[in-house]
């Protein structure tokens, strides 16, 4: 099966890259998406080539924080169809293109209906009790009936201990965000609390169009 690399659109509609942690890759036929957790891949270093926060202990930590994430919401109907998993790929059916894609591509979408179901899953997963950081439209698709489906649960901590390792986190952030780990407050016991970057992601960071997710903040916490 011939792969090319899976790139977001910015919000100009310009191809970039979608995140710092593992190599992903779509089919030719665009059936089939691939989470190639390996290290090193090479697109972890088609922006840099100096990445030494990067490392193989980094990668093996989201790709089995991705695996206990995908068994915790397996049962969903907005988890990830998985093919298979091996080798430390993760390999799940595609629909050609990312929620992205869709919203910045040339492709209309009602923004009601994208607006409820993003909702409706961040809701669930809180009242399952998980941050889930990465919340943004490249981290989304929709299969053939129109469920959007999650992907990229690397980016997941339990609510009640939303504790990651500093380096863990060093390890993947894009330095346009490192002030988005700034906002979490200085690390203790080299420690970071990730319940003010899920709060700040969801009510001011993460755009979906041109929209902010301060409607679900205000749903979740009452503010």
């Amino acid at each position: 099966m011939n792969w090319e690399p899976y790139l977001k659109l910015d919000t100009y509609g310009s191809p970039c890259m979608a995140q710092q942690t593992y190599e992903p890759l779509v089919s030719s036929d665009g059936k089939t998406f691939c989470k190639n957790y390996n290290f090193p891949n090479d697109y972890q270093y088609i922006e840099t080539t100096d990445r030494p926060l990067y490392t193989q202990d980094v990668c093996d930590w989201f790709f089995q924080n991705e695996l206990d994430y995908i068994k915790k919401f397996e049962g969903k109907p907005y988890a990830p169809e998985i093919i298979d998993i091996k080798d430390k790929r993760i390999y799940l059916k595609w629909y050609s293109k990312s929620c992205n894609q869709i919203i910045y591509g040339s492709n209309f979408w009602p923004e009601g209906d994208w607006r409820q179901q993003i909702k409706e899953i961040m809701l669930d997963q809180y009242n399952e009790g998980t941050y889930k950081l990465t919340m943004y439209p490249h981290c989304h698709y929709t299969d053939s009936q129109g469920q959007m489906r999650a992907i990229d649960w690397y980016g997941c901590v339990p609510v009640d201990k939303p504790y990651i390792e500093e380096k863990y986190m060093q390890g993947i952030i894009h330095d346009t965000a490192q002030f988005r780990l700034e906002e979490t407050g200085k690390a203790v016991d080299s420690v970071l609390n990730l319940e003010t970057m899920f709060k700040r992601s969801l009510g001011t960071h993460v755009l979906w169009g041109e929209r902010d997710m301060s409607y679900i903040y205000k749903e979740l916490f009452n503010a």
